[in-house]
């Protein structure tokens, strides 16, 4: 499960990091740090497009595949990526719609990798690897009792 897990989110934020520069080629919007140059520097500012974030992707879609894993911190984890987001913003290197849209697409991403490639390779290995997955059903059962 671990494995599946590790590779299934690196996929995951592969494809959103990927996903996230194409779209800030295509809208190209400057960002704020570039047009409000009197607002005091706290980081230094990108010279890449700023819609949409691709922090606010990656760590929404590590987020959610991790929480659809593991449900029981899926609280935490999305803390951690809306604090992210917000530094973000905070740091007048995006908006709060780069982020917005960040976090969505980060979402959308992070279902779709679970719900088809971590499902996919979990279904590969149980069914190549039985007894390697063996203890994950004697965990359900004691779980469940």
């Amino acid at each position: 499960r671990g494995l599946a897990l590790i590779l299934a989110t690196g996929i995951a934020v592969g494809v959103s990091d990927s996903l996230g520069a194409l779209l800030k080629d295509y809208f190209a919007r400057e960002r704020p740090c570039h047009i409000f140059t009197k607002l005091e520097e706290i980081a230094s500012c990108s010279n890449s497009f700023s819609f949409p974030s691709n922090h606010a992707i990656n760590s929404f879609t590590a987020a959610t595949i991790l929480s659809l894993a593991y449900k029981n911190f899926a609280f935490v984890l999305y803390i951690i990526a809306l604090l992210i987001g917000y530094s973000r913003v905070y740091l007048g290197v995006h908006y709060p719609t780069d982020v917005l849209a960040g976090a969505l697409c980060g979402i959308l991403i992070g279902y779709a990798v679970y719900k088809y490639v971590y499902r996919s390779m979990m279904n590969f290995l149980k069914n190549r690897f039985p007894a390697a997955t063996d203890h994950e059903r004697a965990e359900t059962k004691i779980s469940d009792h």
